[in-house]
């Protein structure tokens, strides 16, 4: 009876061994490989991992990333988990990653590793055995086929659509650049003018000025206020010539002011502060004066200008005093005889 019993409990230990084993044996790796493993250089290929496990157990599979196979192998696309069911109580769980690989060789990769857990206890897979892929480069058949150089582009026409663009571009550049040039001209040609009119007495600028606005008839065409200003204008720079007062920063009453510092005759200060007078009231406060104003105020800056110019007397050197004496008493004597 007591070899019974002995027995007995051998025998459930036994049992209770094999139980264990199976539940070990639950969660497997039954494939691991490349689809396709051989492949051209820049083929796309997948990494299949198959896992069966029980319902209700948790599998992890391994995390691939770009550094896999030392780069060597580039990560193009994770699948999404495929799940087939087996057996009663059974799954089959599969992922896929697409790859591809620029470099050709023979590669032999350690097993990966799937963890899982039945809820109790966690636990880590390997797969029996490595994978291999076989990366390999174009075969060129050399005994049949001639190698070439590469081809030169090819010569197409050439279309507007293609230059326009650049075509546009250039015109604008030259337009910039034209006005720029036209510009610097422009302003050296007003310093020269400027500097040659500042060779010229001061009398005889005023005067072509007077001529010149003259000539434009502002008045006449309704252009009152631009009249008046260019009047006063031509004025003020030839106080400023003849004078040298600021006349052209100063206002009515410190010109009229300047005017009598200078000994200007006082009609011709009480005139032109009169003309000075209508044009503030004509530019500020929109007064327009009667046409017979116009032609007076233009007639009293003319004859102002005429009448207090500065005439520079020509001095005679003395060797010319001496022809002109010698001339003279040459022709005395011609009349005598």
């Amino acid at each position: 009876m007591r070899g019974l019993k002995r027995y007995i409990i051998a025998l459930c230990m036994s049992v209770g061994v094999v139980f264990a084993a199976a539940a070990q044996r639950g969660v497997e790796i039954v494939g691991a490989r490349f689809e396709p493993d051989s492949v051209l250089l820049g083929d796309h290929f997948d990494l299949v991992l198959e896992v069966a496990a029980p319902e209700g157990y948790g599998v992890g599979f391994p995390s691939i990333t770009s550094e896999f196979a030392e780069g060597k192998i580039e990560l193009l696309e994770e699948r999404k988990l495929d799940t087939t069911k087996l057996a009663e109580g059974s799954i089959q769980l599969r992922k896929r990653w697409r790859m591809t690989s620029f470099e050709p060789a023979m590669y032999s990769l350690d097993s990966l590793a799937v963890l899982y857990t039945d809820g109790v206890r966690v636990d880590t897979l390997f797969a029996s055995e490595p994978l291999h892929l076989q990366v390999q480069m174009m075969p060129v058949d050399t005994a049949q086929k001639t190698i070439y150089d590469i081809k030169q582009p090819l010569k197409a026409p050439l279309k507007l659509g293609e230059v326009g663009g650049y075509t546009l571009a250039g015109l604008g550049v030259a337009a910039v650049v034209a006005g720029l040039v036209l510009l610097v001209l422009s302003r050296l040609r007003k310093r020269k003018q400027t500097t040659e009119e500042r060779r010229e007495p001061p009398h005889v600028v005023a005067i072509r000025h007077l001529e010149m606005l003259h000539n434009q008839k502002l008045w006449q065409n309704g252009k009152i206020k631009e009249y008046y200003t260019r009047l006063t204008e031509i004025l003020r720079e030839y106080l400023a010539g003849r004078y040298g007062v600021g006349a052209m920063e100063m206002t009515t009453d410190e010109i009229l002011s300047a005017m009598k510092a200078a000994e200007v005759e006082p009609k011709h200060t009480a005139n032109l502060g009169s003309l000075l007078a209508e044009s503030d009231l004509v530019k500020f406060a929109k007064y327009t004066p009667s046409e017979e104003s116009h032609e007076e105020y233009y007639n009293m800056v003319y004859y102002f200008v005429e009448e207090s110019k500065e005439i520079k007397e020509e001095v005679v050197a003395p060797e010319a005093q001496n022809i002109e004496g010698v001339v003279a008493e040459e022709r005395k004597e011609g009349a005598d005889e």
